[in-house]
């Protein structure tokens, strides 16, 4: 028996999780599938209905006004607009040794949720973009009826536990969609979760604010260009320091 297992919080059957649309994403390039689905959570006022124990258990957690005590992997539920949405929040990621299996059963559970489709998010190395406008690009799992305007990825390495979750999902014959914007790789990037949370505004036929994405990237970029600064002005200084002993 697997020690992975959904441990529900409160009382919800599974017609009602039945033909809902689940949206996840895990700790990749520029933390894109991690924020998206935060902002989503909070923006959305969807309901806590659990979440994944795991024998390796990543031994964090901390306290939250709106929902109290966190866990690793939450499970949030609700209705929006006239879709039923499930949204797994990673504020961790599974130990190396067991994330193949936590992905597994996280798409056994989908499965058993009779989940309608997937939507995954992840980041896309802004390197690959081929036209400046170009803000992402998607890859369809199995058949989706969801079809996205923009080029889809092709003949490109995905990694790390989006790619066990893509391979998971097409195995059981699920049907999803990856989308990918572009990213900052080795920085959160609140700005190109903005762009999934537009992408997914349009499939679930809502408005969501990105306001708040928007002024955390202000914020992160502006300490990245004065970090830059300081190291232009350091580095002016160290050229200087040496030709005075010339």
């Amino acid at each position: 028996m697997s020690s992975i297992k959904f441990i529900p919080l409160t009382s919800i059957s599974r017609e009602e999780l039945a033909d809902s649309l689940l949206i996840t994403g895990f700790h990749g390039f520029g933390l894109v599938g991690y924020l998206t689905t935060l902002h989503l959570v909070r923006e959305l006022n969807l309901k806590r209905i659990g979440f994944i124990k795991t024998k390796y258990m990543p031994e964090v957690t901390m306290y939250s006004r709106d929902v109290g005590i966190r866990y690793p992997f939450e499970v949030y539920h609700g209705v929006v607009g006239d879709k039923k949405v499930l949204i797994v929040l990673h504020n961790e990621m599974p130990v190396d040794r067991e994330k193949t299996a936590y992905v597994e059963h996280l798409v056994s559970l989908v499965k058993e949720w009779r989940v309608r489709e997937a939507i995954l998010i992840g980041g896309l190395n802004q390197d690959l973009r081929e036209e400046p406008n170009e803000q992402y690009r998607w890859i369809p799992i199995n058949n989706p009826s969801i079809k996205l305007d923009a080029k889809i990825l092709e003949e490109r390495n995905v990694i790390g536990a989006l790619a066990l979750a893509m391979m998971f999902l097409q195995a059981e014959g699920l049907n999803g969609i990856v989308i990918l914007p572009f990213t900052e790789p080795y920085r959160p990037d609140p700005r190109a979760s903005a762009v999934a949370v537009e992408v997914i505004s349009k499939i679930l036929g809502v408005e969501i604010n990105i306001q708040r994405l928007i002024e955390e990237a202000t914020i992160i970029e502006a300490i990245e260009a004065e970090k830059e600064r300081i190291e232009k002005a350091m580095e002016e200084a160290e050229k200087k320091s040496r030709l005075s002993y010339i």
